[in-house]
């Protein structure tokens, strides 16, 4: 609902009677039917538990006024890290109770119908966003349906409801940081060590897995999902190997050699374990010391559904869009200025590698990643939209020197925050350590 109060337009959200008895009862077939559901189906994942995820989130919904309090937290965190590229709505809390949320009305146009020019910057924003509330600050909004971000008439995006959210303890986001630069930079040798970190796989699996190689076509499909594009390209670049494999054969034919290969893969990963177990394994054998192997954790279920639905706005702005390599300026900007022990090892595994030698490329993404981080996120001038420049007379040249200018110092400040930060990190140890490499070098050849 619409209205203005003391010449202030704001928005009236007032919840449904009776609402709360429906869920309940909706919940409690849920959970009733879980236990069921999971003899049935023989998953190792606890229904029943994720059901009961499911009930915190809704019920936690219903009280406007936790909405009211996580939505002027978040403001006051985005405020406070400097990303003025984002915002939510005012909250008004002498008009708000736990029925009736009252905030400011918000210019804008949802996200993913908007046509200005910047929404595939604001969309990388979004997902920038969600990154620092789920690695960062601990608290996830969880439904960023596209109805939830808008794109306001000044060129920032404004993230709407905050009913629903996920804490994220400390040590969940470190493990997810690190599965992240592991992706980013595609090392898959410690990919099923993070799944184990993640609660997804359990750890008295994960060496059996990884010697059969049983967790190649997971890495294999990683690969594909990095190259960005969605389901539909990953489906495509997948069918184009086949393809390229044999010539002139058609879809169905196709698929026919692609299960062949599963079949021929399955039977060499249970004769590596027998190998590794000494006990003759079959197939099915191998299955089925492995069905229990993997699980879904509770955390899973809201960010899973943030993530997807925010690459799904971005896919529309960019049919190309990947999302692991569109996470890399966050990741960047997370290791460079983090000094945390366990950030700093992923820093110093993503630069050097397994080979403990400094790879200059990787060193080149991470600058250019950080610059993209604190250009897109941390500046509004940046947008692109005919919203920010009504005034007809405005200079393009003075207003593009400004958000230069703009870009610049916000660039230099973050730079000098990690370059001359008291507590020292990984950076400084760095240009330490190769300047007085190179400098050794030349003494030598001196």
């Amino acid at each position: 609902t619409k209205t203005i109060t003391k010449d202030i337009e704001v928005a009236i959200k007032v919840q449904r009677p009776n609402v709360l008895a429906e869920i309940a009862l909706d919940l409690y077939l849920v959970r009733s039917l879980a236990p069921l559901y999971q003899r049935i189906t023989n998953t190792s994942t606890d229904l029943q538990s994720l059901a009961n995820e499911w009930g915190r989130g809704f019920i936690d919904e219903l009280t406007y006024t936790r909405e009211k309090i996580n939505t002027n937290q978040f403001n006051a965190q985005m405020k406070e890290k400097n990303l003025a590229a984002i915002v939510a709505p005012v909250v008004i809390g002498e008009y708000s109770t736990d029925r009736v949320l009252v905030t400011e009305w918000v210019n804008g146009r949802r996200l993913d119908e908007s046509m200005e020019e910047d929404v595939a910057r604001l969309c990388g924003v979004a997902l920038n966003a969600y990154l620092v509330m789920l690695l960062e600050t601990g608290t996830l909004h969880c439904d960023p349906h596209p109805g939830n971000l808008l794109r306001t008439e000044d060129g920032k995006l404004c993230i709407l409801d905050f009913g629903m959210t996920l804490s994220t303890p400390k040590d969940l986001q470190y493990s997810l940081l690190e599965f992240i630069a592991h992706l980013t930079a595609e090392n898959y040798d410690d990919v099923p060590y993070d799944l184990v970190k993640l609660d997804f796989l359990r750890e008295d699996k994960v060496d059996l897995l990884v010697k059969t190689g049983a967790l190649e076509p997971l890495y294999y499909f990683l690969r594909q999902a990095n190259q960005g594009g969605g389901g539909s390209k990953v489906r495509e670049r997948i069918f184009d190997e086949y393809r390229a494999k044999y010539p002139g054969a058609d879809e169905d034919e196709l698929r026919q050699y692609m299960r062949n290969e599963i079949n021929e893969s399955r039977e060499k990963m249970a004769e590596k374990a027998s190998a590794v177990t000494g006990v003759t394994m079959k197939v099915e054998d191998l299955q089925r010391e492995n069905s229990d192997a993997f699980r879904i954790p509770e955390w899973f279920l809201y960010t899973s559904r943030a993530f997807l639905t925010l690459e799904g706005i971005s896919l529309q702005a960019d049919p190309d869009f990947s999302i692991v390599k569109s996470c890399f300026p966050y990741v960047a900007k997370r290791l460079l200025g983090d000094d945390s022990p366990r950030s700093q090892k992923a820093l110093r595994d993503l630069i050097y590698g397994k080979d403990d030698d400094l790879n200059t490329e990787k060193i080149s993404e991470l600058a250019e990643g950080f610059t993209k981080y604190t250009t897109t996120t941390k500046i509004v001038s940046q947008g692109g939209g005919t919203s920010i420049n009504l005034d007809t007379n405005k200079n393009p040249k003075k207003d593009n020197n400004r958000q230069s200018t703009e870009a610049t110092i916000t660039l230099a400040k973050d730079s000098a925050d990690i370059l001359l930060a008291p507590q020292g990190n990984l950076v400084q140890n760095l240009i330490v350590e190769e300047s007085a490499t190179a400098l050794s070098a030349q003494v030598k050849d001196a």
